[in-house]
């Protein structure tokens, strides 16, 4: 698996990670904490992100929860807001001390998932984390870049909305990883478990979509700073 370049920033600093949480300066990781990680582009963050957050947070036993927020890739047609929009608007949104905002990828400088979990966990390598994902997601992370050693270096939470059961429990990744499947009763052993586990669990889900909120023009996105 190969290595990212870890950036040394205040955020990188070992135990620490220097942003803000819900307005409230973010908590040290502490060694042992059971962190899962939310990544996305969350453009824009919504009240759906911050739901799935408090699941995970109950149904998997974690102590915190931390939003990634990408820095997207200018080059695409379509390119999110400006990361730090994208970051204020989360910070606004997050009213729970226990989720934490994050810029990490941009400041280590990393582009894949697989590379994001080796620079965290060079970076804080006393801390349990966990992946988190909706139903979605499981169903086309295949595709993903060396989703395998993603499963291999951390548990994975994934969480389903109506509808897309079938589809992400007979996706490749679920099939492959069978043996490793933690039943949904004991989902909160998840954030204790050693890599390859996942779990899948059942959560109700808001009707709300990053998609949508930009369809009905609530949020400009695309622009460049």
């Amino acid at each position: 698996m190969p290595q990212a370049n870890v950036q040394q920033s205040p955020l990188a600093a070992p135990g620490r990670i220097a942003l803000r949480s819900g307005g409230v300066d973010a908590q040290a990781l502490r060694p042992g904490s059971r962190v899962g990680l939310l990544g996305g582009s969350f453009d824009p963050p919504h009240a759906g992100h911050l739901h799935l957050s408090r699941e995970a947070l109950k149904r998997f036993g974690l102590d915190r929860v931390v939003w990634l927020v990408s820095p997207g890739n200018p080059l695409k047609p379509n390119p999110p807001a400006p990361l730090a929009e994208r970051i204020a608007a989360a910070r606004a949104l997050v009213d729970d001390p226990r989720i934490t905002i994050s810029d990490f990828e941009a400041r280590s400088g990393t582009r894949y998932t697989a590379e994001t979990l080796i620079a965290l966990r060079q970076s804080f390598p006393n801390v349990r984390f966990t992946w988190l994902m909706g139903a979605d997601n499981l169903a086309q992370f295949h595709r993903w870049e060396n989703w395998q050693g993603i499963l291999e270096t951390v548990p994975v939470g994934v969480l389903a909305r109506p509808g897309l059961r079938t589809a992400a429990l007979f996706s490749p990744a679920a099939r492959i990883y069978r043996a490793a499947r933690i039943p949904a009763h004991a989902s909160q052993s998840l954030g204790r478990t050693r890599a390859p586990g996942w779990c899948f669990v059942n959560i109700p889900m808001m009707n709300v979509s990053s998609s949508a909120i930009r369809a009905a023009g609530h949020w400009a996105t695309g622009r460049k700073t």
